[in-house]
């Protein structure tokens, strides 16, 4: 499996291109923004690990480059920003996962290890059929959504977080279980992941004024997906009417 390596710092790269070999795989590194652009386009990689901090061309830009071509390319970003903001935007964007330097080699191994194997059952899976209840149908071979009749575009995370309670509908999902299933790993203790990726779900599927809602929370259970139609407000009694003055 090839993976990309974008990151400037050279012992870094280096130390993670090291820990890639001995685990098998076959990692390739790029110094600078446009040199991994250039990598993302020619060597087909399986899996991108990105620094944001680039000279040239910034980690922001790459993915969302490599979202317009390859939505299913694992990208787990390496950064010195650790602030949420950042952490959040960076999946909004579409990073896959996001680690915090410095970092475990073993770790990192770790997720991106994950994220091949998840990539590779979903493309195993291609064949799954699509789901439609109320205004949302699913199609997990194209990797595309429909909302009250029009395309809606999701990151690969929102995506997978999307099919996978549509997976189990009816039946709630824990944090713990949408965490493992969606980034194959174990949720940390405090871990808001699972709720933030909700949220950003529920503005592109719940929020677009059509007859329904799908994510549904079960306070202290977690969520499940469900097409329940969305309550309007109630009407009020009708105003009264003035009476016609005679002159």
């Amino acid at each position: 499996m090839k993976i990309l390596i974008v990151e400037d710092d050279d012992s870094t790269a280096e130390a993670i291109a090291f820990h890639m070999r001995q685990a098998g795989l076959e990692p390739t590194v790029a110094s600078d923004g446009l040199a991994g652009l250039r990598a993302l386009r020619s060597a087909a990689p399986d899996a991108v690990v990105l620094d944001l901090m680039l000279p040239g061309v910034d980690g922001w830009h790459l993915i969302r480059e490599a979202r317009e071509w390859a939505p299913r390319l694992p990208i787990i970003v390496v950064t010195a920003r650790t602030n949420e903001h950042d952490r959040v935007e960076v999946l909004a964007l579409g990073a896959d996962d996001v680690m915090a330097k410095p970092f475990s080699m073993r770790e990192l191994l770790a997720r991106v290890t994950a994220a091949l194997r998840r990539t590779a059952v979903e493309n195993a899976r291609s064949e799954r059929l699509p789901v439609a209840e109320g205004e949302l149908s699913i199609d997990p071979e194209r990797m595309s959504v429909i909302v009250s009749g029009r395309p809606v575009e999701l990151t690969p995370l929102e995506f997978r977080l999307l099919w996978t309670l549509a997976e189990g509908r009816d039946r709630a999902l824990s944090r713990d279980e949408i965490f493992r299933r969606v980034w194959d790993a174990e949720r940390a203790h405090g871990d808001r992941s699972v709720d933030v990726l909700v949220r950003r779900l529920r503005r592109k599927v719940d929020e677009t004024g059509g007859g329904y809602t799908y994510v549904q929370t079960l306070h202290g259970v977690g969520y499940r997906f469900q097409a329940t139609p969305r309550r309007m407000p109630a009407e009020g009694p009708p105003a009264p009417q003035a009476e016609s003055r005679r002159l």
